[in-house]
């Protein structure tokens, strides 16, 4: 019984970290990829999603430029 709730809690604790990491990823993402790119070129849109080739949070510009990475 105590390895059961010793698991359950180390899942629960796993599972509000992701939860954090996510969150907190985007935010940063969605600070660190603005309307001006890397370049510093003035872009029309960036759109924002996760990326599993490569890994990590994604942004692409409107003239299909990117950045990816696993923390902004």
């Amino acid at each position: 019984m105590k390895k059961l709730v010793v698991a359950a809690v180390g899942l629960l604790v796993l599972s509000v970290a992701l939860a954090g990491y996510v969150r907190v990823g985007w935010w940063r993402m969605e600070s660190a990829c603005s309307l001006d790119d890397a370049q510093g070129s003035r872009q029309d849109s960036v759109t924002y999603d996760w990326s599993w080739q490569p890994l990590g949070f994604q942004c692409t510009y409107d003239d299909g430029t990117g950045e990816t990475s696993l923390w902004f």
